[in-house]
């Protein structure tokens, strides 16, 4: 055998060698990206990014659209989180046509949920070769209502970032997790306590409350607003005193004329201011506010008296008039927001 015909068969056995390896790494390489591309290994990929904290890259995935007003769908958000993704599970897919839906168990260290996450099939020059790919459909993340119990703006952070609270309720989404509150700037009126929003898995809604405290000089402002209102029915000198708990049952009879009339108190109600209600809403509670203030009631009445004189210029008889026992007083209303100089009281509408 010549020189020349080793070197020949040298290199046909060289070529069919390489054209065997470039056969063999095609076929790992297309079964690579075919098993990439199924719909449970999406999912596996969208669920591993947030599982690090990449939430960027999750959205990103899902195709949404990022909006200031989603505050805790940040990658600085979910690094502050607590209890957040720890591991997951596929548990089932299933295709029909161009759909996919993938089955999940979500695992946090406060328990385990199941999820659903649905994909469409995608037309591309791949799918010719057999590769099909297959995209996430938006996900349905938790959402959360958030309300702030407490009057006007408040200087408030959630998870790290700014909640953006401007008395309105707050409609956001939030991925697996416990996001803390921190009030930024706390009112010598009342305080937020410690807390936080904690989300299980997806596709749930939740509704986060935290209602706040009066602190002493909060108080003392609330029964003071309250007091003075009091005050300003009891200086009224008409009988029936506009928007007033007290009255008396009629005035001058005909022909009758009554002077320094005045009322006086024998005993002020007893008043308590209750918890933040969420629930209350005084009449200029705008349509967009949620609502809410501190309720003041008497828990004992007070009494009040009805004094005036009285003449009657067809026989010029004189007198005077007070009521025929002391007539109960009472206080009803609300405590809903504060200036500088304290407390706002806005009493319900007693009938007249």
């Amino acid at each position: 055998m010549t020189t020349r015909t080793r070197l020949w068969i040298a290199i046909g056995a060289f070529a069919t060698a390489l054209c065997l390896g470039l056969g063999a790494t095609v076929v790992v390489l297309f079964f690579s990206a075919r098993e990439a591309s199924q719909p449970s290994a999406v999912v596996s990929a969208y669920l591993s990014n947030v599982e690090r904290g990449d939430i960027s890259a999750a959205l990103r995935m899902e195709g949404r659209a990022s909006k200031p007003s989603e505050v805790l769908l940040t990658d600085k958000a979910y690094s502050h989180a607590t209890d957040r993704m720890t591991g997951f599970r596929i548990l089932n897919t299933r295709t029909v046509g161009t759909g996919s839906t993938v089955d999940v168990r979500i695992q946090q260290k406060s328990g385990s949920t199941t999820a659903r996450f649905e994909l469409r099939k995608r037309s591309s020059p791949v799918s010719l070769l057999g590769l099909d790919t297959w995209k996430l459909r938006p996900v349905e993340l938790t959402t959360v209502d958030i309300t702030l119990g407490a009057p006007g703006r408040i200087d408030a952070t959630l998870s790290g970032v700014p909640l953006g609270w401007k008395g309105a309720v707050l409609h956001i989404h939030a991925f697996p997790g416990t996001y803390p509150l921190a009030v930024a700037s706390p009112s010598p009126w009342f305080t937020l306590p410690e807390a936080a929003v904690s989300v299980a898995g997806f596709g749930q809604s939740d509704r986060f409350q935290v209602p706040a405290t009066l602190t002493p000089k909060g108080k003392d402002a609330a029964v003071a607003a309250a007091n003075a209102w009091f005050d300003t029915c009891v200086a009224d000198p008409s009988f029936h005193p506009a928007r007033c708990s007290f009255s008396l049952t009629s005035g001058a009879d005909p022909g009758e004329v009554w002077t320094n009339s005045s009322w006086q108190v024998q005993s002020r109600p007893t008043l308590a201011i209750g918890a933040w209600d969420f629930g209350c809403r005084v009449p200029t509670t705008a349509d967009v506010s949620a609502g809410g203030c501190w309720p003041v009631t008497t828990s004992t009445p007070g009494e009040v008296t009805f004094h005036a004189d009285y003449t009657i210029p067809a026989t010029g008889e004189t007198g005077d008039i007070t009521s025929t026992g002391a007539i109960e007083a009472n206080v009803k209303g609300s405590i809903s927001s504060f200036t500088d100089s304290g407390a706002m009281f806005t009493s319900v509408d007693w009938a007249d």
